[in-house]
């Protein structure tokens, strides 16, 4: 559980929603495919799911936004499995409110992340946490959670991956060390990728010399997720507070690092068939932004789960039954390889 003591549930309703996918929702892939991903408002899907984890989202519509721009993820939720020593069994949930909740609005004292429309649970959604802080869910794994002024914001388009490979994000070992990074250390390794570098610097300094980053207010977050085998990044927006044209909240999500462990795993998913490359059986070519090819689901609906901690979709199956195939292909020939050889030995 975690250190810091969990409240109650938001008083309002938390919209329950997301590599790396941005809110909008765009998928942001480990070969560097880049497509967009409708789903419908409310829907759970399956973003990355392997035998140690199940990371999924929700979609929220937003009807002040465009048509076709109105779409954004507004929840996630993580699913530690298996159990181990590395890995607690855990189930994470970090949902959005459309407004504060009520200790947030009633203490003008409170600091609260997101000014209180941002929460985590550790326990699948009976209680959360809505202040900044450190949170520590098992041995060697937590949350750092605290509230990020506009300019130190990661860019929501500098997602990248190696050109020669998507292992660039692995930590590079079967387990990671023991060091655990500074809340302030996140942001000083990222000013390089954050909206407005100088600026951002400035306002680092001032968190350092002061000592204050958790007591920080602002209706913008970052969470910092980390486990031995896999940490993940996570940014709130919402709009422009005094001048809100598409009044949204938005969560943006990326793997960090990957173990090898989880690496060397089948991944399914959303995010998680991009682990693999797709070319088209026309040109030749690496399909880079056509969804209808990249994804073995043809529809949305193939990768939708029943709720945030579920890990049954259509497209799951549909994966293992090409692996099913290719298997039986592989035995075919090796089957047809073996009784040529028999029959010359016996001719």
């Amino acid at each position: 559980s975690p250190t810091a003591s969990p409240t109650a549930s938001p008083t309002a309703s938390p919209t329950a929603s997301t590599g790396g996918f941005n809110g909008d929702p765009i998928i942001l892939g480990f070969q560097q495919q880049v497509f967009k991903f409708e789903g419908k408002d409310g829907g759970w899907y399956s973003n990355i799911s392997n035998k140690h984890l199940q990371w999924n989202m929700q979609f929220k519509e937003f009807n002040s936004c465009p048509a076709h721009e109105n779409m954004f993820v507004s929840a996630l939720s993580l699913s530690f499995l298996g159990g181990n020593h590395e890995t607690a069994q855990s189930n994470i949930l970090i949902v959005t409110t459309p407004e504060a909740i009520e200790e947030c609005r009633s203490d003008p004292n409170e600091v609260c992340l997101g000014e209180g429309t941002l929460h985590v649970s550790f326990d699948e959604g009976k209680t959360f946490v809505s202040k900044p802080g450190y949170y520590h869910f098992s041995t060697s794994s937590r949350i750092v959670a605290h509230n990020t002024y506009a300019a130190c914001s990661r860019k929501w388009y500098d997602y990248e991956v190696s050109n020669n490979d998507w292992h660039s994000i692995r930590d590079g070992g079967r387990r990671t060390t023991v060091h655990q990074k500074k809340p302030l250390q996140f942001l000083k390794d990222g000013k390089s990728t954050m909206i407005d570098k100088e600026g951002c610097e400035s306002w680092i300094d001032d968190r350092t010399r002061k000592d204050d980053l958790f007591q920080q207010r602002g209706h913008w977050s970052t969470l910092h997720i980390e486990t031995p085998l896999v940490s993940f990044q996570v940014e709130y927006r919402r709009s422009d507070w005094f001048d809100p044209k598409c009044d949204f909240q938005s969560l943006d999500a990326w793997m960090t690092k990957v173990s090898d462990k989880m690496e060397k795993t089948e991944w399914a998913g959303i995010l998680g068939e991009t682990k693999y490359k797709v070319y088209d059986p026309e040109t030749g070519e690496e399909v880079k932004t056509d969804r209808s090819k990249l994804l073995r689901g043809k529809d949305d609906a193939d990768y939708e789960v029943g709720g945030p901690f579920d890990t049954e979709f259509a497209a799951a199956s549909k994966q293992t039954g090409l692996s099913q195939a290719m298997s039986s292909a592989i035995d075919a020939v090796e089957n047809s390889f073996i009784s040529k050889i028999a029959n010359k030995v016996t001719n």
